[in-house]
């Protein structure tokens, strides 16, 4: 009986052990709330939107440690619409991310999966993503909105006295309705932070990259006409971009450049964007926040200003109130707020209120 009762204390601490070394945490976010645009080809219109402050989402992750700093990892992630339960990125699963890994406290870590490319580390240095998705470009040719690579394998470095660094490199998959990029695509950062001040340089070549052309606004698109729903696949999509922020006090005034260059056949095109932000807390429980972009593409131009305001009913829920107004120049031009679809004129306003909740 002593024997058994021995066996059966070791099989517990065992198994409690266990446990200890491994968790798996399950998180997401909701956010809803009701858009007006004043011009969506030619009407104005009131409806419901999901996903503009933050994309909502649902997902875990766990982590399992190895011993001597070293530790697995996992994360599976959905998108879905909260105005209608639908699941998101074109119906998949976990359409968001989904890989698995290994990681080394004074290394890095290294991921298998489906994955943001570096691309999406731009967002902290623009004030105004959290005046939510209406601050990207009108096509995100940028792919600042957070874009995937599927079957890729990423490489994070840990942090060396400020500076960090990422490679990424995706394999091709040929065509298809879900496909990310139908040949191989690569990625990578270098970024550094010393107290308030941070600056962050990205790389992103794809071949074979879809692309939102009829969200742009101009009735051609390297040489293709496109309409609202037009999307095309281009031969190349490389975009290098640049970031930085300085932090004064409640202050956080932010800097971004990108260029992206697109080729189809003979036919190339440049996109060029610089935003100018600031974030301010006015209190706790305050934040406001404010942008001004310059978007060049061939001979068309898109001037936006973007604002937010965010009240925090708690650390994990908050009310918010965007605006975008835009105006546009160049022969057949039209206003295309992202997230709506071009105007029937060279302008185009969009307001939207919300709550949105992280857990």
């Amino acid at each position: 009986m002593k024997r058994h009762l021995a066996v059966g204390m070791l099989l517990q601490g065992v198994v409690t052990s266990i446990f200890a070394q491994s968790s798996v945490t399950l998180y997401g976010s909701i956010d809803n709330g009701l858009t007006y645009v004043n011009n969506l080809g030619g009407h104005s219109s009131v409806m419901f939107q999901s996903g503009i402050s933050k994309d909502n989402s649902l997902g875990f992750t766990g982590v399992e440690d190895l011993g001597d700093g070293m530790t697995a990892l996992f994360k599976i992630e959905n998108g879905f619409s909260s105005t209608t339960g639908a699941l998101g990125q074109g119906g998949l699963m976990f359409g968001k991310q989904a890989y698995v890994g290994l990681a080394q406290n004074s290394v890095g870590q290294i991921t298998l999966g489906r994955q943001y490319d570096f691309t999406i580390l731009l967002d902290p240095y623009m004030s105004c993503f959290t005046c939510g998705i209406y601050s990207v470009e009108n096509a995100d040719l940028d792919r600042a909105s957070g874009e995937r690579l599927n079957n890729s394998a990423q490489f994070r470095s840990a942090d060396f006295k400020g500076f960090t660094f990422g490679t990424m490199y995706a394999f091709g998959q040929g065509a298809g309705a879900l496909t990310t990029n139908a040949g191989r695509a690569i990625s990578a950062n270098a970024k550094y932070t010393h107290g308030p001040f941070s600056a962050i340089v990205v790389y992103t070549d794809i071949n074979g990259a879809p692309i939102r052309a009829g969200s742009l606004g101009v009735p051609t698109v390297l040489g293709v006409p496109v309409q609202s729903s037009t999307t095309l696949t281009v031969d190349k999509q490389r975009i290098v971009a640049v970031g930085a922020l300085y932090e004064l006090g409640a202050w956080t005034p932010s800097v971004t450049y990108s260029n992206t260059e697109l080729k189809l056949g003979a036919t190339t095109a440049t996109d060029q964007i610089l935003r100018l932000g600031t974030t301010y807390r006015v209190r706790p429980d305050v934040l406001l926040a404010g942008q001004l972009s310059a978007d060049r593409f061939q001979q068309a131009r898109w001037y936006t200003i973007n604002t937010g305001f965010h009240y925090f009913l708690s650390k994990r829920t908050d009310l918010y109130f965007d605006v975008a107004a835009q105006r546009a120049t160049g022969p057949g031009t039209k206003a295309s707020v992202f997230l709506t679809a071009p105007s029937s004129t060279n302008s185009q306003f969009v307001s939207h209120a919300g709550i949105k909740h992280v857990f």
